[in-house]
Parts: C-alpha cells; sequence; structure tokens
C-alpha cells in the first residue's frame, strides 16, 4: 500500500468534490478512532521548501474553507499506512478531539515581537508563518522529532513567563483580551526576536482584531510588534505534555 501524507485531522468530512493534495493527487478522508483526517497517497514526503511549504498551506486553507474545524498536520508528516496511522493517532484520540473543540469555527493570528534592536532583512522579506505557526513546527502527530524533557520544558516556561510580564506585552494582551479565544506564548533565543504570540480569534473579526492592534502598538514604548494571518490553527495542534 502506498503511503499516506497527512493534511489536517477534520472536525467533518468535507462535501464531495475534486480534492487534491499538494502534489496533485486525489485526497483520502480517512476514518480513525472516530476522528477524520485528509491525506494523500505519496510515496515519500515531500522536501521542505517554500513552495511546498505553501502547497501545504494552500491544501489546509482550502479544507478550512469547507468545514468548521481543522487541525493542521506538520509538514512531512508520512505513514506507512491505514494501519499505522491508526496506531499513531488512537492514543491521542481525546486530546485531539478537545483541540479540534476549540479550533472550531476559530483561526490563528501570529504576532512577532521585536525589541528595540532593529530587525534583519531576511526577517522583514516575508510574513510567511515559521516554527510553531506553521508545517514545519508544531503540528499533530508528533512523531517527527524528540518531545522536549522536562529542563527545557521548565526553561520554556519560565522564559514565557519572562516575556508575558513585559509591560508592553501585558498591555497589547489587555487590549485584545475580547478577541482571543486562545493564546500560546513562544519566547525566542535569536534576539532582536523576543517571541511569538499565537492567538484562537473567532473567524470574521480579523478586521476587528486588526484595528485593536493597530490602536495599541502605537502606544508601545519597547516593543515592535510585526502581525500576519490569519493563519489555520497550526500553533494549536497538541503536543505530547499539552
Amino acid at each position: 500500500m502506498t503511503p499516506l501524507y497527512l493534511y489536517a485531522l477534520l472536525g467533518t468530512e468535507p462535501p464531495p468534490g475534486r480534492w487534491r493534495g499538494l502534489d496533485g493527487e486525489p485526497l483520502r478522508f480517512v476514518r480513525v478512532a472516530g476522528l477524520v483526517l485528509a491525506a494523500g497517497p505519496m510515496s515519500r514526503a515531500p522536501g521542505p521548501s517554500l513552495s511546498t511549504l505553501r502547497r501545504h498551506d494552500a491544501v489546509v486553507r482550502r479544507l478550512a474553507g469547507a468545514v468548521p474545524a481543522v487541525l493542521p498536520a506538520r509538514f512531512g508528516a508520512l505513514v506507512t499506512d491505514r494501519a499505522a496511522l491508526a496506531e499513531l493517532i488512537a492514543p491521542q484520540a481525546a486530546t485531539l478531539r478537545r483541540a479540534l473543540a476549540q479550533v472550531a469555527g476559530r483561526e490563528q493570528m501570529t504576532l512577532r515581537l521585536y525589541g528595540s534592536a532593529r530587525r534583519g532583512e531576511g526577517e522583514a522579506a516575508t510574513f510567511f508563518p515559521s516554527g510553531r505557526g506553521f508545517p514545519s513546527g508544531r503540528g499533530f502527530p508528533s512523531g517527527r522529532g524528540l518531545p522536549a524533557g522536562p529542563g527545557t520544558r521548565y526553561l520554556t516556561s519560565r522564559s514565557a513567563a519572562t516575556l508575558r510580564a513585559q509591560p508592553d506585552l501585558a498591555r497589547l494582551r489587555r487590549t485584545l483580551a475580547g478577541l482571543v479565544r486562545a493564546e500560546r506564548i513562544e519566547p525566542s533565543q535569536t534576539p532582536p526576536l523576543l517571541g511569538s504570540v499565537y492567538h484562537l480569534v473567532d473567524r470574521g473579526q480579523r478586521r476587528a482584531y486588526q484595528r485593536a492592534l493597530r490602536r495599541v502598538t502605537c502606544q508601545l514604548a519597547d516593543l515592535r510588534v510585526v502581525p500576519s494571518g490569519p493563519w489555520s490553527p497550526y500553533a494549536f495542534a497538541p503536543e505530547p505534555g499539552d
């Protein structure tokens, strides 16, 4: 059997149509442990490039336009067959159902937070998301890469708490609180990028979110914010320990 390349977990199966993957392969909607997974037959995972990342995201976006809840898969997630898919998904089924319920009818806005130092030219060139905000980083399933150990998780949580306590970020979060349904904050170890904030907002609230963001960012003294989105909720896919 041809291996299956995973695109997303869906709340419901989309209506019939000509559903195609990033290489034009026909999508299959596979039911596993009461969940629906969008996958395409593919002999090997595509190589990471801007083009393939964009095509992966385009497939996820089309699915998101057809069903209320989409939980994107990490770019490059490939399983050998349906049995392997069941073995991967079944132990996480309850967690994945909760995540699907959280993202239903919602989308992701991403904020990159910079300190006073000047941002590099490469960072200014594109607002295309990366890391936990896009399929090359966070996303179900968690089979690629090792989960962080307790020491790493502790240091990350301490860094996130320090970032969250930054006065400008606290002010920004208060301003947006009424529009934000869930939030993840990820500190950065590569200055001048201080970290990233991922917000889950109701679909249709993008303009209200952007207006509120513009009002508050012009008042920030020590923080520069670069927004992007809306995206599918890549940052809200569960990882081990979530």
